[in-house]
C-alpha cells in the first residue's frame, strides 16, 4: 500500500474539523508553528496542508486575524469588470514584482493545455522578485492565432499584459491549489526542496468562452491571496 504523505493526513483532520462543525465559519484557527506543534508534523508539513485547504476556499488568512476558516462558497472566479482576485504581501502591501528572467518560445500545446488552446503558442517563462528575492516562476501562453507578434518586454500584471497585447477579456477565471517544488523548481527560486507552492492559475476568457490566454504562477514567497484589496 502506498504511503500517504504526512502533509494529506494534516490535510484530512484540517478537513474534517471544518465539515464536522467543529471549526464554523469565522473560526481563528492557531498558526502554523501552533497547529504543527498539535498535529504532530514539521511546519513544512503543516504549511502545504493549509495552503491546500485554503486552495479549497475553506480557509482564508487575514493580516492581524491569523486564518480564519471561510464560507465554502466563497467564490474563485470573478469578472475582469470586477474584483479579480489580488496578491499581495501577507499585511496587505503591495508585492513590488520584477522580472528576474525571462524567456520566450513558440511551441505546440503541452499536457493539460491541449484542452483549452489549438495550434501553436507564444509561451512566455519568467522568474519574478519581490523585495529583492525571488518569488515566483510564471508561465504565459497564448495562441500565437490570436496574435502572430510577441516579445519578452511585456506588464508583469496578468490584466496589464493582456491590455498591452490588444486581448480583450471579457472575463478572468482563477484556480487555487498547492503544490511541492521539483529539484529545477527550488533551483530556479533559491529555495529548498520539497518547498510549498502556491499556484495560480489564470485564465482570459472571450465573451465567447474561447480561451485568450493563460497564466500560471507558482509563488514560493509569503502571500496573501484575496478577492478584493484590502479584504
Amino acid at each position: 500500500m502506498a504511503r500517504v504523505p504526512l502533509y494529506k493526513k494534516a490535510e484530512t483532520e484540517l478537513l474534517r474539523r471544518i465539515r464536522s462543525g467543529s471549526w464554523p465559519v469565522g473560526t481563528r484557527i492557531g498558526n502554523e508553528f501552533e497547529l504543527a506543534e498539535e498535529f504532530g508534523v514539521s511546519q513544512g508539513t503543516m504549511r502545504r496542508a493549509l495552503m491546500s485547504v485554503e486552495a479549497m476556499g475553506l480557509l482564508h488568512r487575514k493580516p492581524g486575524r491569523g486564518t480564519v476558516v471561510a464560507d465554502p462558497g466563497a467564490a474563485q472566479t470573478a469578472p475582469t469588470g470586477s474584483a479579480i482576485g489580488f496578491l499581495t504581501q501577507p499585511d496587505g502591501a503591495p508585492l513590488d514584482l520584477e522580472v528576474f528572467r525571462a524567456r520566450l518560445l513558440s511551441r505546440m500545446p503541452e499536457a493539460g493545455e491541449a484542452d483549452i488552446f489549438t495550434g501553436r503558442l507564444h509561451a512566455l517563462s519568467r522568474t519574478l522578485k519581490s523585495a529583492g528575492e525571488r518569488f515566483a516562476l510564471e508561465d504565459i501562453t497564448l495562441p500565437r492565432s490570436e496574435l502572430p507578434e510577441m516579445d519578452e518586454d511585456q506588464p508583469i500584471e496578468f490584466p496589464d499584459l493582456l491590455a498591452a497585447l490588444g486581448l480583450a477579456a471579457d472575463r478572468i477565471e482563477d484556480r487555487l491549489h498547492a503544490e511541492m517544488t521539483s529539484m529545477g523548481d527550488s533551483v530556479a527560486l533559491s529555495c529548498d526542496r520539497h518547498t510549498a507552492l502556491l499556484c495560480l492559475t489564470r485564465t482570459a476568457l472571450a465573451a465567447d468562452g474561447r480561451a485568450l490566454a493563460r497564466q500560471v504562477l507558482r509563488i514560493a514567497g509569503p502571500v496573501r491571496f484575496s478577492t478584493a484589496p484590502g479584504t
